[in-house]
Order: C-alpha cells, then structure tokens, then sequence
C-alpha cells in the first residue's frame, strides 16, 4: 500500500466514525426519552441509573424530591405515570451540563388520583463516569387554555 493510499483509507475511517458517532446533545436527548420510558414501566433499576445520587426533583406543584424519595413512592406506587409526552424541547450544552427545556403533557395517578398536568419543564443533566444523568426537574403548571 502506498503512503496515499493509507492516509486516505486513514481519514475515510476517520471520518466514518465522526458521522457515526451521536453528538452530545444526541446523547442526553436519549438520556431524557430513556428516563421518561422507565418512569412510566416503573423501571426503577433503569431510573437509578439514570439519576444522579443528588437529584433533586422539583414537582409542579412545588413538592420537591429526593433521588431516594422520588424512586421510592414510585416503588410504593404513589407515582403511576401513565403517558409523559414533551415537546418543543430545546438543549444547551455547556461542557459536561446540558439543560433541556420545553412543555410536556403527562398523565399520572399520584396518590391514587388521576392527574393530567400540561407544564414547562427544565432539566439539568450532568456528565458522570461517561453517562448522562439528571441532576434536577423543575416544572410549573402552564395555564388551562380559554375558550
């Protein structure tokens, strides 16, 4: 093989792998729909792991959680979240922090009643040993619509 002819084999490997590789805001954007889909299976060894150990998780209707208290009345079943729908999210990243932003429809049972909320949501999510986890959540309720 000729020395061209390496360098160039050398930079269409390259170059393959640079498109075949997920882009940070790819990544934790499949953090995010990784950690909707477990909260809703209840999948609480899935959510673990994609929780970072100092969570906290600030509810729309201004409860704020724990890590350990949120997976626990999931476990308990306190939380049963049906369906978590967001959309217009947007992301910004800034080296190991992201923070996602956008509305979301979810449905829940939460202490045995159904609740539909429609709310604004940002997340923080951090970089830790090679992973995306949330690091918080904080929504707020968006106003019913008028007719």
């Amino acid at each position: 093989m000729t020395r061209c002819s390496v360098t160039g084999a050398g930079f269409l490997l390259v170059m393959a792998a640079t498109l075949s590789a997920q882009s940070p805001e790819a990544d934790v954007r499949k953090a995010q729909e990784a950690r909707f889909a477990a909260t809703i299976k209840a999948d609480l060894a899935a959510l673990s792991g994609l929780l970072a150990d100092d969570m906290t998780y600030g509810h729309s209707n201004s409860k704020i959680e724990t890590k350990t208290e949120f997976l626990d009345l999931i476990k308990t079943g306190h939380y049963q979240y049906k369906s978590i729908a967001p959309r217009e999210v947007t992301s910004r990243l800034y080296g190991d922090v992201a923070l996602l932003g956008g509305l979301a429809d979810i449905d829940v049972v939460s202490g045995g009643q159904p609740v539909s909320v429609n709310l604004r949501f940002l997340e923080v999510w951090v970089k830790q040993g090679g992973r995306w986890k949330l690091a918080a959540w904080q929504s707020t309720r968006l106003p019913a619509p008028t007719p």
